[in-house]
């Protein structure tokens, strides 16, 4: 496959799931394919970062590494904490995990004993309180979602959280809003894109891993290659895509 423009700038953002070797969720990526897919990251020569230490190169905060990866979690699963271990054995020592923190300790999601636990090379971000689409929600409940999400992550864990992610990636110029006013430093969305080193640092480009992505898929994105660099605009499907939830959103509610 021909190098994509900016190939030799992309940065890989890998954004993982669950980790199970139970089936049925085409998101959930099984514990030998995640182990050998972080061997990958380990011996792409590339420097794995969490997602601060990139927003910090991002900002101009920090220099930014020749050649950064960063490897991502949505959700919190429970058997995250095994994966961490096959970082670990991997020897990428850097990972961001985005807590739904609403669902955190209930059945089928991690503990908050676990996240307490974990080293300090994992970060933990927010990820909302109970995973809506932020950008039909009123300001109210808005707010709630982004800023509790933040406090409930600090509280629990006495750590700073520093970090976002946006619920199916979803957002637009409130939520970003509310993200910056509720003292977040970045936050992540999805785009199945690859970030560079002049990304928006309140919507860092991610590619998903899924089930069916394949040892040559990821090489590819650890090249630089395989997906699109991100775009700065927001995309016209995006908006519309946007009107048509905000329109179902209010017919369900009338309903």
């Amino acid at each position: 496959m021909r190098s994509a423009p900016g190939a030799a700038t992309a940065v890989p953002v890998l954004l993982y799931h669950d980790v199970t070797d139970e089936p049925g969720d085409p998101y959930a990526v099984d514990h030998a394919t995640f182990l050998r897919h972080m061997r990958a990251v380990a011996a792409s020569g590339r420097d794995p970062l969490t997602v601060d230490h990139y927003a910090d190169a991002l900002a101009g905060r920090a220099p930014m590494p020749s050649r950064p990866v960063l490897v991502t979690f949505d959700d919190g699963y429970p058997e995250f904490p095994r994966a961490v271990d096959s970082l670990a054995r991997a020897g990428v020592a850097a990972a961001t995990v985005y807590v739904t923190t609403g669902e955190a300790g209930t059945p089928g999601r991690v503990r908050w004993a676990d996240l307490a636990a974990l080293p300090e090379w994992v970060q933990v971000g927010a990820h909302s309180r109970t995973h809506p689409q932020l950008d039909v929600l009123p300001r109210s409940r808005l707010l709630d979602e982004v800023a509790g999400s933040r406090d409930d992550v600090e509280q629990r864990l006495a750590r700073p959280c520093t970090s976002f992610a946006y619920p199916h990636g979803h957002h637009d110029r409130s939520v970003r809003s509310a993200v910056v006013e509720a003292g977040f430093a970045s936050a992540c969305g999805v785009k199945n894109a690859l970030s560079h080193p002049h990304d928006d640092v309140f919507a860092i480009a991610r590619v998903t891993i899924t089930r069916t992505t394949g040892d040559d898929e990821l090489a590819q994105y650890l090249e630089g290659t395989g997906a699109p660099i991100a775009w700065k605009r927001e995309r016209l499907r995006t908006k519309g895509f946007r009107y048509y939830r905000r329109a179902r959103s209010r017919v369900g509610a009338h309903a």
